[in-house]
């Protein structure tokens, strides 16, 4: 057995409360432990923004990526009619082609991201078939990650999601106490049994004090926990307390580029 996997053992028998890793400085260095198993080659990662976001809201993010995973990006709108606005290429030469998912009705609450789940099934479904994938991995920020969340629990038989890395995730909507569980993570909870159990999560969150990103919940965020843990393959949690930790820096804060770098591309 590899000494990271050891490690890994170790942390698992030691961590309390679903936390497995916690990166609290140092902007590029991830540790070995929360090192991805292989994934399948030419699967896509596609990128989910939040509420009131668009196909241009990891550009940032994208910016500080390496150059050769993001030299070309598909940016996919889906309308209200279920229709897909394109712009961009798919990369088919590189080994995770990059898409970002974004909607027309980009709204906030509950009933918004219960509509744009189904809109990004219509629209996996679709890109799978043009493209011709099977598997992908999803980066979620805020309620996109509740979007690949809820996905991943109704897949079907569209494209698999192998990989999940969700960015100030509200779980547990704006509650600051676990015992006070909102209808979303209700709604998450009970179709918690068909995730698959091969996926792999990575829940980040950040924390600028110690309740929360200055939007999100701490609480909320570890409430993933209740969907995933004893659910999937591996469920990881990971706290960002440097600078430029607040939620709405977290798709461009360095140590959250490292990791999707890490985790989502090799």
């Amino acid at each position: 057995m590899k000494k990271w996997q050891w490690l890994l053992i170790c942390i698992l028998c030691f961590g309390i409360g679903g936390v497995i890793g916690h990166v609290a400085t140092g902007p590029t260095t991830v540790p070995s432990i929360i090192q991805p198993t292989s994934a399948t080659a030419n699967q896509p990662v596609i990128f989910v923004p939040g509420s009131n976001g668009t196909v241009e809201g990891f550009n940032g993010t994208f910016a500080k990526l390496n150059r050769q995973v993001t030299r070309h990006v598909l940016k996919v709108t889906v309308l209200k009619n279920g229709h897909l606005k394109t712009s961009g290429r798919f990369d088919q030469k590189t080994q995770h082609p990059v898409i970002v998912v974004a909607f027309e009705n980009n709204a906030d609450g509950d009933e918004n991201v219960f509509k744009q789940s189904e809109w990004f099934k219509l629209a996996a479904g679709k890109l799978a078939k043009q493209y011709h994938f099977t598997h992908f991995g999803g980066v979620g920020y805020s309620n996109g990650g509740l979007v690949l969340t809820r996905y991943a629990e109704r897949s079907g038989s569209g494209p698999k999601i192998t990989r999940l890395l969700t960015l100030g995730t509200p779980y547990n909507g704006m509650s600051e106490h676990i015992t006070q569980e909102t209808p979303m993570l209700a709604d998450l909870k009970s179709r918690r049994q068909h995730l698959s159990k091969d996926l792999v999560v990575y829940s980040v969150g950040g924390t600028i004090n110690d309740k929360n990103d200055g939007i999100v919940p701490a609480a909320s965020v570890a409430a993933g926990r209740l969907i995933f843990q004893k659910q999937v393959a591996d469920y990881m949690t990971i706290s960002v307390s440097q600078h430029h930790a607040a939620h709405t820096e977290l798709p461009d804060n360095p140590t959250v580029i490292s990791l999707i770098q890490q985790l989502m591309f090799k």
